[in-house]
């Protein structure tokens, strides 16, 4: 194994803490901290060290990760009271692993390179948290390649690592990815319910729908997982966030003056979705929405929609 690291986990959620114990099998020295005490006391059953904020694990870490929700979560971790570039020294890597904007990213890079810190942005980009407890989290990671290269045995720890460019690519691949997936998903759920609205049992549809090319991985992960198992998956991000994420990539397309059209739609789909069925439920909880939709347009066969749909 590489040498022991002191390593910081900032977000102890459903990603982080799995994150944070896997580091600490293998060896590292894992201080943590989260908005939440719970999860902090949590993690801490876990072998990972708690800290009273960002600036309390800079003081005793190397190498800092960062699992947060959004751009301002990420700010006020960064530049917040507490925060790490509070700290009388920075740590020599800060790592962010959130969903957020390209540009957050590069401002994040600009004020730790000014304090003599590094910082890369990173992404897990799929997997969930059945593959963040199991360290086969596909990651990709930009920035600094030295950098990138000096901490890979410990990344490799979480699962595997790729090297995607220059700061801000590797939010530009998760921003994209969850393009992808939001508004894949969404038009699956769509779909679905137009064959349980034609008396087709969902089960039998996405059965035949694997033969073909209108099978996917997000129609396997999530529609076939529910029929199969009754649910749609462990961790998923709710309706809130995927809005968040399709904005992000709308914005993202503006600012380089391409189409953003899909995102933008996306965006108001997931916030119609959360709005009926609330704003943290599993998004692909799309296509129950979808169904009550018909259900109420078909009053004649409401209760036989409901039962298709379960």
């Amino acid at each position: 194994m590489s040498r022991q690291h002191r390593v910081g986990v900032i977000g102890l959620g459903s990603m982080g803490r799995p994150m944070g114990r896997n580091l600490v099998l293998r060896g590292h020295d894992v201080w943590g901290f989260d908005i939440s005490a719970a999860a902090t006391t949590a993690a801490a059953a876990e072998g990972i060290k708690p800290a009273a904020g960002p600036a309390g694990i800079a003081a005793e870490c190397e190498l800092v990760l960062v699992m947060v929700w959004d751009d301002q979560a990420l700010r006020n971790v960064v530049f917040g009271a507490g925060g790490l570039l509070e700290a009388a020294n920075l740590p020599d890597c800060v790592i962010d692993l959130s969903t957020t904007s390209v540009a957050v990213a590069r401002e994040v890079g600009r004020a730790m390179d000014v304090r003599g810190g590094t910082f890369l942005d990173g992404a897990i980009i799929g997997g969930g948290v059945a593959a963040a407890r199991a360290a086969k989290s596909p990651i990709v990671l930009a920035g600094d390649r030295a950098v990138y290269d000096r901490y890979l045995p410990v990344l490799a720890s979480l699962g595997p690592c790729d090297y995607v460019g220059a700061l801000g690519n590797a939010k530009a691949v998760k921003i994209i990815n969850n393009f992808i997936v939001g508004t894949v998903t969404a038009a699956n759920a769509e779909a679905l319910s137009l064959g349980v609205a034609m008396g087709l049992e969902v089960g039998d549809l996405i059965r035949w729908l694997r033969q073909g090319p209108g099978s996917s991985r997000v129609l396997e992960s999530y529609m076939g997982r529910y029929v199969e198992e009754g649910i749609y998956g462990e961790g998923l991000i709710g309706h809130r966030l995927m809005a968040k994420d399709l904005q992000l990539a709308a914005e993202l397309a503006e600012s380089v003056n391409v189409p953003a059209i899909y995102p933008r739609f996306g965006q108001q789909m997931y916030l119609t979705f959360g709005r009926a069925l609330g704003d943290d439920r599993p998004f692909p909880s799309a296509f129950d929405y979808f169904c009550d939709v018909a259900a109420r347009k078909n009053h004649g066969s409401q209760e036989t929609m409901r039962k298709a749909c379960e």
